[in-house]
């Protein structure tokens, strides 16, 4: 997603969708902060991309973005 799509709403529901995997234990805070990006790169980690910034393909696969449903 574009840095002007992080709003507090889609980290807190980031944070909400990483924490239902057991990768994110801090607080829901909305805030892109250590715990967050550590939690994405995880994530991320077991698909193959070691990185703390979010990927289109990972969000989708959170459930936090729209996939289009003709590539399913």
């Amino acid at each position: 997603p574009c840095p002007e799509s992080l709003t507090i709403n889609f980290l807190a529901t980031l944070q909400r969708a990483l924490k239902a995997r057991a990768l994110y234990l801090a607080p829901v805070t909305g805030e892109m902060n250590a715990e967050t990006a550590d939690a994405i790169r995880r994530f991320q980690a077991e698909r193959g991309l070691d990185s703390p910034v979010l990927s289109l393909t990972a969000a989708q696969e959170l459930g936090i973005l729209a996939t289009d449903i003709s590539k399913i």
